[in-house]
């Protein structure tokens, strides 16, 4: 019998992306995440119909069904991509708590990156939901969980108070700082530097796939993004 627990995470794992989707929308506009979902064109509710995920796009061929106004393309995007990634830790990893774990931490980096990318910043429920992840029951030793939290955490607040007083700007955000942190209560001090490594190279990737766009970047580029990627990778790597 074919295992069902790679459909159930596929499907889960599309209503997260939906979710993810919408708040990041909502959250940086000051807009209640717990309000019924509306067109933000015409403001009609939308039905459950409406809201499912993937396939109400694809039914309603990316408009709203009652003012027609282009729905973007972000929302089957990141649903899908959710949901292959949901189904992929369900796939590669043969305890489904730890696949259960590792996909809302894919979910809740998704949502971070997509924040910073857009409005510069991290919203700290984002933050403190990776964290309290990382301390889950049996995930690892507390003392080295805690440890490499404090690792991290140090090195950052190190970081933004050094370029701050001798370069006069900014190198990390407060959001990066607890980000960091959370980033060690799942890596333990000795993940320190393959997470700065992975960092550092994705955030130069970042900055150069932006001035190769056209993208201005004269005012900083958010390295949001790059520490939720590195983050994830250095989780996975030990799995594939």
């Amino acid at each position: 019998m074919t295992d069902p627990l790679p459909l159930f995470f596929a499907l889960t794992g599309a209503c997260f992306g939906s979710l993810t989707a919408a708040m990041a929308w909502r959250l940086p506009r000051g807009i209640t995440v717990w309000g019924r979902s509306a067109c933000p064109s015409c403001g009609h509710g939308l039905a459950p119909r409406d809201l499912v995920p993937l396939l109400s796009w694809l039914l309603l061929r990316g408009r709203c069904r009652h003012c027609a106004t282009p729905v973007s393309g972000a929302y089957p995007l990141i649903e899908g991509a959710t949901a292959l990634f949901w189904t992929l830790c369900a796939l590669l990893m043969s305890d489904p708590v730890a696949g259960l774990t590792v996909s809302l931490l894919g979910t809740a980096l998704l949502f971070l990156a997509l924040v910073d990318a857009r409005w510069r910043y991290l919203p700290d429920a984002g933050v403190l939901l990776v964290a309290l992840l990382a301390l889950l029951p049996g995930r690892m030793d507390l003392i080295d969980s805690l440890s490499g939290g404090l690792a991290f955490g140090l090195l950052a607040l190190g970081v933004r108070w050094l370029v701050g007083r001798h370069l006069r700007r900014e190198a990390l955000g407060l959001g990066d700082v607890k980000l960091m942190a959370a980033a060690g209560l799942w890596l333990g001090p000795f993940g320190l530097p393959p997470f700065l490594i992975l960092s550092g190279l994705t955030g130069i990737a970042q900055v150069l796939g932006l001035r190769m766009a056209g993208r201005d970047t004269g005012d900083g580029v958010p390295f949001g993004p790059a520490l939720c990627l590195a983050l994830l990778a250095c989780v996975l790597l030990p799995v594939a």
